[in-house]
């Protein structure tokens, strides 16, 4: 009888400690985050206003963001630039299935990875302080490996 008690006390104890530990999902989460802070790369849960297909409203999204931020500001640069994985009335086509409010001087290799960010990254913003990629984390560790080579580029592009 004792060592019945002992089990189920031991049972008991065990269940709950399982119970506190953090889904699959969310440790694949956590993985992701953890690489791209070894890739310098700032992450924050956020949400974004995206317009819709006319321009005429913006929907919020709760994403999470990866960002590289520039060690100096851009003076020259006024106005946020938009990367978009949908058309936009006004925006142009800067490779196939991105569109942008400006025009952007890419490279092939800048196009390459923004073909292997299509499907998992909704919006890429540039700004004057940073770049930042938004997305679901419905990714892999491949798509954290792209964004590393990706906003830095990014970051030393010209723009006006």
């Amino acid at each position: 009888m004792t060592a019945l008690i002992v089990v189920l006390i031991t049972l008991s104890l065990m269940g709950s400690a399982l119970w506190i530990m953090p889904p699959k999902q969310e440790r694949r989460r956590m993985a992701l985050r953890m690489l791209a802070r070894q890739h310098n790369l700032i992450v924050q849960l956020t949400s974004i206003g995206l317009p819709d297909k006319w321009d005429k409203s913006k929907e919020a999204h709760k994403v999470c963001g990866y960002a590289h931020y520039r060690a100096k500001p851009l003076e020259q640069m006024t106005d946020k630039v938009l990367l978009l994985t949908y058309d936009v009335w006004k925006y142009q086509e800067v490779t196939a299935g991105w569109w942008s409010n400006q025009i952007l001087p890419l490279s092939d290799q800048d196009k390459a990875n923004l073909a292997l960010l299509l499907s998992s990254v909704m919006a890429i913003e540039i700004s004057r302080e940073s770049v930042v990629a938004y997305w679901q984390e419905a990714g892999g560790e491949e798509m954290v490996d792209v964004m590393a080579k990706l906003l830095p580029s990014l970051a030393e592009m010209p723009l006006k």
